[in-house]
């Protein structure tokens, strides 16, 4: 035992080649801190990565993989002529493969993912004696080129092979047909071309074949049929623009296969249900129809995604035998019928989505013999019916997603007592006012329930939600005001209660709101003045209050909402000038303020918002001209002055916003001569222009296409 000790002590302190080598890769790489061990005060197999064979100073492991290594593998790497298993993955690698790894015949593993290698596979792996080698992984790095048959006529031993994520061009050689051996092979996310050639169906053992998004084209090969041992199949995000092959029921080892946009035509084999150990199946996104085949009924689904086909025909009642069915997803088809009783036997069901379809009748009640159940989404759909005990048994429901259906009668009082995060009930025929123990859940974020015929007011417990992130009642018949304990929804990101009854002044504590990013009161009975507090929601993207009776000037604080992209104050009686302080508002890209009592000029401040796109200021009392520097706005599309008492000359300039394609300034007191202002309109592509009714002169250049004028 103290001899062996002493031999292996003497061996690993005797100077080696490798330990040179390994020294001069260091002194290649920028500022390798995680290498500190590597100095020649102790022996190399005990540095940091290294692995001898025992009793001996030859290196047979070297794993630096994760060790933020910058710079390039030197070809001195050849020269461990000894080494087995080589990984440097997930580093910063970059350059070229040496050609000189060629010569490590006794590697078995090689792997170099996860960097920004560049160039094609060199020759020393593509022709070499690399016979061993069982593990292949250049996965995630930036080779190209195409792929030389060769590397699969030489690495008959492999049994993995990772080249995702580069940029491979190409056909994808016959020759891999000769890697017998290969049980995994990943090539998604690269750009190859033509279709997968029919050798592929030699690979017997492989189990995992993985080519997403890599431009493969169809038909496939019958020959798929050979790769019996297939666990795992994914080709999606590929232009097959083919049928799926009868000859792929004969993949009786097959769990997984994501055919996902695809270019998937024609109906579903009944072939497929042959493929007794599948468990996920996803189809969605190509254009495949016809009728979902019984033959699937047997197979021990556990997620079945057919979602955006042209699927038609009723759900079949067989889906009852799914038992151990966790997501079904068929959204955005042409189904149609009811809602068959037999979802109840789907026992383990955690996620529906049947939306966007021609689905028509009530809901039936078994849905919620899952148990398990947490989203059922039923969007867009001929649904009838009311929800009365419906779902009242959905103990673990955290989404409930119904709008744009035909549903009716009350909103039920239970809903609060399911976990739910998410309750959409828009478009719908729903009556009667919101229970309000719903605003005692501790869970919920979001609450959409417009164009209904809801009624009542909104009460001031609304602050015990204090979850709420999302709050929709647009279009209703709700009264009453709005309560100042709204302000304690701090999580809000939304408010639309447009197109309500609404009355009353808006309640300053909104201005607590910090996460608010869209407020809509539009269309209501508002009055008072605005809020200065609201310039405190330092979020908000989108604000509405047209439509109300508000008074009072625009608070210049306002233009502190620098993240606003839309502001409508249209329809009120506000009056004072144009706070100049909008100019500052520089994502705004709609600002409607016209039918109020404004007054002044229109502040050239204004030109400086280089984001607008409509700007309405139509039916105020603004007089003086229109500001000069109003042809910055370049992305400006429809501008609206009409109604004012502007004066003075149109600016020469204003033709030259080309993306300008509606100008309304009629009724004002605008003079001036057309020949004149649009002297310099050839390549002006304005559609509608309405100058009447004010005192200009002129006729209209022949340089005007087609154009709808008013003078």
């Amino acid at each position: 035992m103290v001899f062996f000790f002493f031999i292996t002590s003497f061996a690993s302190s005797v100077a080696s080649p490798d330990a040179e080598i390994l020294l001069s890769f260091k002194g290649s790489l920028q500022n390798p801190i995680f290498l500190s061990s590597w100095n020649d005060s102790v022996p190399h197999c005990t540095w940091v990565g290294v692995s001898c064979q025992l009793g001996r100073v030859t290196l047979v492991f070297l794993d630096l993989s994760s060790n933020a290594l910058v710079g390039e593998i030197p070809p001195q790497i050849g020269q461990l002529k000894r080494l087995r298993q080589l990984s440097l993955s997930q580093n910063q690698l970059s350059g070229e493969i040496p050609g000189e790894i060629g010569g490590l015949t006794h590697l078995r593993s090689l792997k170099l993912g996860l960097n920004s290698l560049t160039g094609e596979i060199p020759a020393g792996i593509e022709l070499g004696e690399l016979t061993q080698l069982q593990f292949l992984d250049l996965g995630n790095n930036r080779f190209s080129g195409h792929l030389p048959g060769a590397l699969f006529t030489k690495l008959q031993s492999l049994t993995s092979l990772d080249i995702s994520n580069n940029s491979f061009s190409g056909s994808i050689p016959p020759e891999i047909g000769n890697l017998t051996s290969l049980v995994d092979l990943y090539i998604g996310t690269n750009s190859f071309s033509g279709q997968l050639p029919p050798e592929i169906g030699a690979l017997s053992r492989l189990e995992n074949f993985i080519a997403p998004s890599c431009s493969i084209a169809g038909p496939l090969p019958d020959e798929i049929a050979g790769m019996s041992s297939l666990s795992k199949l994914d080709l999606s995000y590929n232009p097959l623009g083919c049928r799926i092959p009868n000859s792929i029921g004969q993949l009786k080892n097959l769990t997984m296969m994501n055919l996902v946009y695809a270019e998937l035509n024609g109906s579903i084999p009944a072939e497929l249900g042959s493929c007794r150990n599948l468990k996920m199946l996803t189809l969605s996104f190509n254009s495949l129809s016809g009728s979902l085949p019984e033959e699937l009924s047997g197979l021990p689904l556990l997620t079945f995604s057919a979602e955006k086909n042209e699927f038609t025909g009723p759900l079949p009642p067989w889906f009852g035998k799914w038992t151990q069915m966790e997501s079904l997803l068929l959204s955005g088809n042409k189904f149609e019928g009811r809602i068959p009783t037999e979802i109840g036997n789907c026992s383990s069901l955690q996620h529906i989505s049947l939306s966007d379809n021609l689905l028509s009748g009530e809901i039936p009640r078994e849905i919620c013999n899952a148990v398990s159940l947490q989203e059922i989404d039923l969007n867009g759909n001929f649904l009838s019916g009311n929800m009365d005990e419906v779902f009242l048994h959905c103990s673990n429901l955290t989404q409930l997603v119904l709008d744009d259906n035909r549903l009716g009668g009350g909103i039920p009082g239970y809903l609060t007592d399911l976990p739910l995060m998410v309750i959409d009930l828009d478009s719908n025929n729903f009556s009667g006012s919101i229970p309000v123990s719903l605003w005692s859940s501790e869970t919920l974020m979001e609450f959409s329930a417009g164009n209904n015929q809801l009624e009542g007011i909104l009460p001031r417990e609304i602050w015990k939600a204090g979850s709420l992130q999302r709050l929709v009642l647009n279009n209703n018949q709700l009264r009453g005001t709005i309560p100042k304990e709204i302000g304690n929804l701090t999580a809000l990101s939304v408010l639309n209660l447009n197109s309500n009854f609404l009355e009353g002044s808006i309640p300053f504590e909104l201005g607590n709101c910090g996460s608010l990013t869209t407020l809509d009161l539009g269309n209501n009975r508002l009055n008072g003045s605005i809020p200065d507090q609201l310039a405190d929601l330092g979020q908000l993207q989108c604000l509405v209050l047209s439509h109300n009776n508000l008074s009072g000037e625009i608070p210049g604080s306002l233009a502190e909402l620098t993240n606003l992209t839309t502001l409508d104050l249209s329809g009120n009686r506000l009056a004072g000038s144009i706070p100049s302080e909008f100019g500052q508002c520089s994502k705004l890209q709609g600002l409607y303020i016209g039918n109020n009592l404004l007054s002044g000029t229109i502040p050239a401040s204004l030109g400086g918002l280089g984001s607008l796109v409509k700007l309405n200021l139509t039916g105020n009392q603004l007089h003086g001209s229109v500001p000069t520097s109003f042809s910055n706005l370049k992305e400006l599309s429809h501008m609206d002055l009409s109604f004012n008492d502007l004066d003075g000359q149109l600016p020469s300039t204003l033709p030259e916003m080309l993306n300008l394609v509606g100008l309304f300034v009629q009724h004002n007191r605008i003079s001036g001569c057309l020949d004149q202002f649009l002297s310099n309109s050839v390549s002006w592509r304005i559609e509608t222009l309405n100058l009447s009714h004010n005192m200009i002169n002129g006729e209209l250049p022949a340089s005007i296409g087609n154009l709808s004028v008013n003078t």
